[in-house]
């Protein structure tokens, strides 16, 4: 019953996130160039994370009403204890964002990495390896925004 509880408020959080998302979406500015805008993709990706956000809430729902004795009582200080990853989480993403356009995609993107992996990993061996990957991994979407989609990603203080 917790973890349906955690997952309501989460849903939740998702759901109004989305809601903000599409605001600033909304805020791009339009040409009329006659091919797909600008914020065609971002448009897409809430479209999705707010199904899954919907599917998530009604999943909850169905358990909780499934319970017998389910009562919606969760004190903050339980809140924050069961959601404290990804609170941190949202977190790390923040100051990804604030850096990104500070120190640059190479060097905000592997420090994003490398902070969601040191958080989320309950196994740590080989770090090494880990890191050759998020080198890898940044390298390559820089590869397919810049060369596929022709989106420039902003350089920082390294590259």
């Amino acid at each position: 019953m917790i973890k349906a509880k955690r997952d309501i408020i989460n849903a939740l959080v998702i759901l109004a996130l989305c809601v903000f998302a599409y605001y600033g979406s909304s805020l791009i500015s339009v040409r009329n160039l006659g091919k797909t805008e600008a914020s065609f993709f971002p448009n897409i990706v809430i479209a999705v994370l707010a199904f899954l956000g919907i599917c998530l809430l009604v999943n909850s729902i169905y358990r909780m009403a499934r319970e017998k004795n389910s009562k919606f009582d969760v004190s903050f200080k339980e809140l924050l204890q069961e959601n404290k990853k990804v609170i941190f989480t949202f977190a790390i993403f923040g100051v990804y964002v604030f850096l990104f356009s500070f120190i640059g995609y190479f060097v905000s993107t592997i420090l994003f990495l490398a902070a969601l992996y040191l958080l989320l990993s309950s196994n740590k061996q080989k770090l090494w390896v880990v890191l050759i990957g998020m080198v890898a991994f940044t390298f390559i979407l820089y590869f397919i925004f810049n060369n596929a989609l022709s989106v420039f990603l902003p350089s920082g203080v390294l590259f």
